[in-house]
Formats: structure tokens, C-alpha cells, sequence
């Protein structure tokens, strides 16, 4: 975790509105209220570079009219060194660099692709090529340095698949490798290290293509279908290169990690996302990821840049964040972050805002820890779970709160224990679930400070495997439309049963007939979403819940 060890164990999420930075300074903010807007917004992309020679560090963001490249080595006074038009508006604008040279493109307009010179920085910029050879307008781009290949998504003139461009013989003009069709249909964006490319497919989902040969892509795997599944955006590979994290463009839509080791069977590992607004708001939309180590960076529609320690994917934790448009406070609309780039030698940080402009942030020294915990443990107890954990030390500690699982990813509170609030000496604490449910039980501690910040302990879990009081689904695994079977030797009569979104929507209501401890009923065929359900079954202060799969 190197710098980010003592971030990660500290406060680690947000609640009130009023904040709208945690663990983060703003260094400088540059927003040119002159520029023009197009439909309510004017920035867009941004991307950073290191002068290798001399190791100062810029800023290149894209508006609606232009692409700007801005010396930030001094972070509290930017300046902006150039600025070039591309001939038409656009909303969108994505910018990359190679070498010591940058590329844009644009989705609106016809000004192709425009290849900048960087090699007299910090004097000027140079214009060297602007082509539509390959294409008039282009969605987003991404260069594999290793490869020193450029991949153009969503482009007019291959709307299917990727336009593949060769960097190496000679940057300032590159050559066209291949324009091939994906099977995934249009790419909105893509990842690419080494030849292999992970293509977001929008709707279609994430599909991953071996590109040795350009001209004739290998298919490798893909997902979709998953929990919480939207428009899938965009993503970016760990260093190991066994996990992606993944962005859904749709409101209320959870960031992914997924185990990419496998190609031909890629899983979802977990689900997270900002709770800045919760629980009031909750369908905020991540737009682009940004591994560095054990961390992820966010730039978040609505709710600014966010970094989240991610070295456990069952219990990712929100680090840091910096809110880049707090008027924006109900999640409507697609203004707010649109980029960041956390890849500077510095540590700084650049982030870009659609109304706001240019971001430089650092890192805010760590708080002290509020609570040092101990360990928790979950132990079976005949048909209950009894946890217990220790805290070394304590200081402003206000609440603890017990929270379940089903799946490690969703966490509903069970109830609260009254903490020592300040010590310096080991305290003792213990909870006990007395209605565990079937199977796999994940458990949590959330500490909450007397100002409203969170932080949380390790999960643990507990398996109940015969549990004849809790229900249980037949078939577990079912089809829109086909009958389900529920039993529980601790029901009868009249049965309230809800179906819950793994997001927390009530998607579905009847009341059942309870008899002999059984009752059925069919699946509903407009529920035919792949992925898991939760069932919640009410009968007077009986309440009970299990999950299903539908496929």
C-alpha cells in the first residue's frame, strides 16, 4: 500500500453534505468562465505528463473548443502554456501521450486526429499533424506503450470494432495497422497492455480480444449479464494483471472488480461505490477508474474524484476524495468529474470537472486512527452467530454498528453497541445474531466518529448449513416465469414476500399462502434481469430473507 497504509485504516467514507473533501487539499483550481458551453457544459477530458528530461509535470484537458496543456510543477500556480482549436465544438474530447507526444480526438466535428509535440516544454507546444485519414471523429482513444500501438474506440469510420494505429516508426505520424470489426459490436472504450485488450461494450458488456494481429482480433472472454450491470463504460487492468475494475455508465450502478486471471472465466469479485449522499442518494454514476497499486481512483459524476483501497476486494474502503461541483447535491443529470490522472511523479493529483475546469489536489496528512482494532471473530453458536472484537484504543469513538451479508457486497445493520467512546487501554465487545440466514453469513463492524465520518473492521463469515428455521428457494438457480419452491418450518398462514434489487429497489410484492411450512409461486417474467435477487418473507415479527440467481 506504500503512502496509502495509514489512509486506508483511517476514516474511510462520508455522509454529511456540507464536506467536500476528505484526506485531500485543493492546491488550485483553473476555470476560464469565457470559454464557450455546449449544452450546459465546457470541459471534458484530462490527461498529465512528466517531462522525462527534466521531470516538470503538465496538465493537457480538453473544453468544448479546445485542448489546453498546463505547466503544473508548481500545483499552486498552474500556467497554461497553449491552447489549440480542432475546428468543431465537442462535448467529448479524449487526449493520451507517447513519447514526447500527445494525441486527441474528438466525437463531434470533423477535426480527425491532432498530434501535438511536447519536446520544448516548458517554452511552447507544437501542432505537428491533424489528419482524417483514419477517421473524422473518434469517441476515445488509448495507447499500449509497450506495444507503442494507439487503439481509437467509437469512430465514425468503424463503429463496430477498433481502428489500430503503429507509433513506433514514427510518432509525430502515425500508420494505420487495422480497422477491424469486434464481435462485441461498438467499443465505447477500451484497455490495452501488451496486445490485450479489455473493450467496453456498452450495453453488451466487457469483452477481452488478443490484438498481436490487428487485422484478425482472438477472442479471449467476456461478461456480462452481472449484478448491477449498466451502460459498461470503460476500465483499467492492476499491475499484476488479475483484476480489472469496471465502470457502469448508469445512474445507481455500482464500480466492479472483476478476476480477469482467467479470461475464459471472468468473475465478479465485488461491487462498491461512493456513499457521499447516502441514504438519501444513492444512484450516483462512477465514469472512469484509474489503478495505482492498491488503489483505485474514481472521477465520479456529481461527486468529484474518489480514491478507494481496493488490496481487499471483499472489503474495498473509500480513502480520500474531493468533491468538484458540491451544487450538484441530488445525483440528476451527467455533470461533475469527468477525468483524472493520479500518474504524476510528484503524487500530485489533476482532475477535471465539466463546469469547473482544472483540478490540482494532493493528499491531506492522515488523521489519527479512531480506532485500533484488534480482530473480529464470528463463531457458530448452535443456530446463532456470536462475534466478537477488540479495540486497543479509541478516541471520538461514538457507535459501533453490526452489519450482514448475504454476498460480502450488500450490508444491512443487525444493531448497535455502545463504545467506549475515548480509551487507551483493549475493550472487549460482543453481538449475537440469533437469526442467522442459510449459508453464508458475511459480517462487519462500522465505527461511526461524533462527527458523522465512518470507518470499518475486517469482515469475517460463518456458514449455517442446517438451519431448518431459516427458508429455503427451490430451484436456486431460475428462469423468468418458472415456479419457485420456498420452505421454512418456522412460517404459516399469511406470508408478506418482497423482491428486492441487489441495489435495494422493491421490484416485486404478493402475499403468500404458508401451509405445512411451503408455498410457490411463479417467478415474475418482467423480472428477467440476470443476476441476484433477494426474497424477504414477512409474517407478523417473523422476518427472514434468502437470495436467488436468475439466469
Amino acid at each position: 500500500m506504500k503512502y496509502f497504509f495509514l489512509l486506508a485504516l483511517s476514516l474511510t467514507s462520508f455522509v454529511a453534505i456540507s464536506q467536500t473533501s476528505m484526506n485531500m487539499n485543493l492546491r488550485h483550481n483553473w476555470n476560464d468562465a469565457t470559454l464557450p458551453l455546449r449544452s450546459g457544459l465546457r470541459y471534458n477530458e484530462i490527461w498529465g505528463y512528466s517531462d522525462p528530461d527534466d521531470g516538470s509535470e503538465y496538465a493537457i484537458m480538453g473544453s468544448v473548443n479546445k485542448v489546453h496543456f498546463f505547466n503544473i510543477t508548481n500545483p499552486d500556480s498552474p500556467v497554461e502554456v497553449a491552447a489549440f482549436t480542432g475546428g468543431n465544438p465537442s462535448l467529448w474530447r479524449d487526449m493520451k501521450t507517447y513519447g514526447k507526444y500527445a494525441y486527441s480526438v474528438a466525437d463531434e466535428g470533423t477535426e480527425g486526429l491532432m498530434v501535438f509535440d511536447l519536446d520544448n516544454l516548458p517554452g511552447s507546444v507544437s501542432k505537428v499533424l491533424q489528419t482524417t485519414a483514419f477517421f473524422s471523429k473518434c469517441h476515445n482513444i488509448f495507447i499500449d506503450t509497450l506495444a507503442g500501438r494507439l487503439y481509437a474506440a467509437g469512430c465514425d469510420t468503424q463503429f463496430n470494432g477498433l481502428i489500430v494505429l503503429d507509433l513506433t516508426a514514427n510518432p509525430a505520424s502515425p500508420a494505420l495497422l487495422a480497422s477491424t470489426a469486434l464481435a462485441g459490436g461498438y467499443v465505447h472504450d477500451v484497455y490495452v497492455r501488451n496486445n490485450m485488450a479489455y473493450c467496453s461494450h456498452g450495453f453488451n458488456g466487457l469483452y477481452v480480444y488478443d490484438m498481436v494481429n490487428p487485422a484478425s482480433p482472438v477472442f479471449q472472454g467476456s461478461l456480462s449479464g452481472y449484478s448491477q450491470a449498466g451502460y459498461n463504460h470503460s476500465s483499467w487492468l492492476n499491475t499484476a494483471g488479475d483484476r480489472l475494475v469496471f465502470c457502469d455508465e448508469t445512474h445507481g450502478s455500482s464500480i466492479k472488480i472483476a478476476d480477469v486471471s482467467d479470461l475464459s472465466n471472468i468473475r465478479l469479485l465485488s461491487l462498491f461505490k461512493s456513499a457521499m449522499l447516502a441514504p438519501s442518494y444513492t444512484n450516483s454514476i462512477a465514469h472512469n477508474p484509474f489503478i495505482k497499486g492498491d488503489s483505485v481512483y474514481i472521477s465520479y459524476y456529481h461527486e468529484g474524484m474518489h480514491v478507494f483501497d481496493i488490496s481487499n476486494p471483499a472489503n474495498v474502503q473509500c480513502v480520500a476524495y474531493y468533491d468538484t461541483n458540491p451544487t450538484n447535491a441530488n445525483y440528476s443529470g451527467y455533470d461533475g468529474s469527468w477525468g483524472v490522472y493520479p500518474y504524476l511523479p510528484s503524487g500530485n493529483i489533476i482532475a477535471s470537472d465539466t463546469k469547473n475546469g482544472l483540478f490540482v489536489l494532493s493528499f491531506a496528512p492522515a488523521a489519527p486512527l479512531p480506532v485500533e482494532w484488534g480482530g473480529l471473530e464470528a463463531q457458530q453458536q448452535s443456530n446463532q452467530t456470536l462475534l466478537k472484537w477488540i479495540t486497543y484504543s479509541e478516541q471520538n469513538n461514538a457507535l459501533f454498528e453490526v452489519e450482514r451479508s448475504a454476498d460480502g457486497i450488500q450490508f444491512k445493520t443487525l444493531g448497535q453497541v455502545v463504545p467506549a467512546g475515548n480509551s487507551g487501554v483493549p475493550n472487549d465487545y460482543f453481538f449475537t445474531d440469533r437469526l442467522p440466514l442459510p449459508g453464508l453469513n458475511y459480517y462487519r463492524i462500522r465505527q461511526t466518529d461524533y462527527d458523522g465520518k465512518f470507518s470499518f473492521s475486517e469482515t469475517v463469515s460463518v456458514t449455517f448449513e442446517n438451519n431448518s428455521r431459516q427458508p429455503r428457494v427451490f430451484p436456486s438457480l431460475i428462469h423468468p416465469g418458472e415456479t419457485c419452491f420456498l420452505r421454512s418450518d418456522g412460517l404459516d398462514g399469511p406470508v408478506n414476500m418482497t423482491i428486492i434489487g441487489t441495489s435495494g429497489p422493491v421490484l416485486h410484492q404478493e402475499m403468500l399462502s404458508w401451509q405445512s411450512g411451503t408455498a410457490s409461486f411463479d417467478w415474475p417474467v418482467g423480472l428477467h434481469t440476470s443476476g441476484m435477487y433477494f426474497i424477504r418473507l414477512e409474517a407478523g415479527d417473523q422476518v427472514r430473507t434468502l437470495r436467488v440467481m436468475v439466469r
